[in-house]
């Protein structure tokens, strides 16, 4: 009886064991190549798949995919049903007083043209006056139409002729049949869908409107936050955040440096 009591009190002094802290990651599969599916397997991949398992490897935490809507992925993490997304969306100050962000690519807008067409446009200002392709259930007509102004009409020339496509696949369909001499496209999506093509598009002109992209976490747990933070910093410095950029394709100008951003974490 005294061998028992005396483990018992030795158990009661033991350390309780670590359990991993368990994330649930909002993704929503549909912007390649950062969220997608294998087309034979249908298991989830992308860029931000792999930089979300290689960020709670870093903080020693487990995930636990959550698939929802781009709609969703604010309110869901409002509500604590997912503690953190990543689908590679902008952020802006209007979102910023709802959640938080960590920064981790940067987007833009690219020209997309046929590689084969004799008249395709061969700068960037040859497309004044002339009829181009944007989604817009999305921002491109506004980048494309700001573009126009500053190139175009400011330099004397015809400003370019929106023509407002139902989304991107769309766009790329009225320039593959000769509509509109190109088209607007995402600059992260943009050498993903060249490559998919096998080269039947190519880029015209350097991407611009460059904008942030932000891992969205609550506003309610900065510690997770500056952890998030940290975490991308370690990735940034050993290699391994630009290992994934080459992966997946990714532009060089989406990589964004490292920093600590506005959050203040202690380190």
């Amino acid at each position: 009886m005294r061998v028992l009591s005396a483990m018992g009190m030795l158990l009661l002094c033991l350390p309780a064991p670590v359990v991993a802290r368990t994330i649930a990651v909002g993704l929503y599969p549909s912007y390649p190549p950062l969220d997608m599916r294998d087309m034979r397997t249908d298991a989830l991949e992308g860029f931000d798949v792999d930089l979300s398992a290689a960020l709670l490897q870093r903080m020693g935490m487990a995930g636990r995919v959550v698939e929802t809507s781009f709609a969703q992925l604010i309110p869901s993490l409002e509500t604590g049903r997912i503690q953190m997304f990543f689908n590679g969306m902008m952020d802006t100050p209007a979102r910023r007083q709802s959640i938080a962000f960590v920064d981790y690519l940067q987007s833009g807008v690219q020209f997309l043209t046929l590689s084969d067409e004799p008249h395709r446009p061969l700068d960037p200002q040859d497309m004044c006056g002339r009829m181009v392709a944007a989604s817009r259930i999305t921002s491109e007509p506004a980048h494309l139409l700001h573009w126009s102004e500053r190139i175009c009409v400011a330099r004397g020339l015809p400003p370019v002729v929106l023509f407002a496509a139902e989304n991107s696949a769309d766009a790329r369909l009225q320039l593959m049949e000769g509509r509109v001499v190109a088209t607007l496209q995402d600059s992260l999506t943009a050498p993903w869908i060249i490559a998919r093509n096998h080269g039947r598009f190519r880029a015209l002109g350097a991407p611009f409107d460059m904008a942030p992209l932000g891992i969205g976490l609550s506003k309610d747990d900065r510690d997770l936050t500056c952890r998030v933070q940290r975490a991308l910093n370690g990735l940034q410095a050993d290699g391994s955040y630009l290992r994934l950029i080459r992966k997946w394709g990714l532009p060089p100008e989406s990589a964004l440096p490292r920093t600590s951003g506005a959050l203040s974490c202690p380190t």
